[in-house]
């Protein structure tokens, strides 16, 4: 219902220049294969340029601030203090029309933080924190999914009470009825994204480059976390206490991984470090 949702454009972006990379390495290193594709597809040379051309001129609105408009016309939208609304109103979508949601700057679900979350080596801590500031207070969580991408990026900024609180908000979104709305049925994203919200958030994994990227932080209410996760083949084990984590590779070869921004090599003897 709007043009040129941030959200939707950045993926197309990504999505259009990952075809055209893995076409071009398929055709450097698995020519082949690459033979084998164009003949099934079609796909012509012009078509992959075509493509390039289009995610190099996507429409990307970011100020210098590096503030991300959600779509065309956001700006202008008025703001309503979430908090103003009463809450015998919620869920907002069984007591307000959609033309008087529209209307406004609130959004559902956060689609910038989204894409900094899926996507977050390629931008700068100072793009997620001007953009955290800015859409927080206009989402009103209305998406299962929300609270635990704001817990997740909070944590990577540092603002661990709202990490925390945000991390309540969706472990007990149905436990509580937050939402006003469990009676329609269980909130399966946000069952999900508690899990996410523990390895993401808390742990600080990334896995959107080469490597894996860990920055642990742990709430201050807890004494400890443990998980485990399978990696390329590898089983590793993760223990977060106050002052320091363990990581143990339980099964495979040994692998680099950043923690904190500094590289270590992770081996059968485990790896300690300190928090930072």
């Amino acid at each position: 219902m709007v043009n040129n949702n941030a959200y939707t454009n950045y993926m197309g972006k990504r999505t259009l220049e990952y075809t055209a990379e893995t076409l071009s390495l398929m055709k450097t290193e698995r020519p082949e294969v690459y033979t084998l594709l164009i003949e099934k597809t079609g796909v012509t040379d012009d078509e992959i340029v075509f493509w390039e051309n289009m995610a190099a001129n996507m429409a990307f609105p970011i100020n210098e601030d590096g503030l991300i408009e959600q779509h065309d016309g956001y700006y202008d939208l008025p703001y309503i203090d979430v908090n103003s609304i009463p809450v015998n109103e919620f869920p907002l979508y069984n007591h307000w029309s959609y033309d008087r949601i529209y209307r406004t700057s609130m959004i559902k679900q956060p689609d910038v933080l989204m894409f900094l979350y899926l996507y977050n080596s390629s931008f700068s801590d100072d793009i997620k924190r001007v953009n955290y500031e800015y859409y927080e207070p206009r989402t009103i969580h209305e998406s299962s999914l929300s609270p635990a991408i704001h817990s997740i990026l909070a944590a990577e900024l540092g603002r661990m009470q709202e990490a925390t609180d945000f991390f309540g908000y969706a472990t007990r979104l149905d436990l509580d009825n937050y939402n006003r709305n469990t009676c329609e049925g269980l909130h399966t994203t946000s069952i999900a994204m508690a899990w996410m919200n523990i390895v993401y958030g808390f742990a600080g994994l990334r896995s959107d480059t080469e490597l894996l990227r860990f920055a642990p932080r742990l709430p201050d209410r807890w004494k400890s976390l443990h998980f485990s996760f399978t990696w390329q083949g590898r089983i590793i084990s993760i223990w977060m206490k106050k002052d320091c984590t363990l990581f143990e590779l339980n099964s495979g070869e040994p692998m680099e991984l950043y923690v904190y921004g500094e590289k270590y090599t992770l081996s059968s003897e485990g790896l300690t470090v300190s928090v930072v």
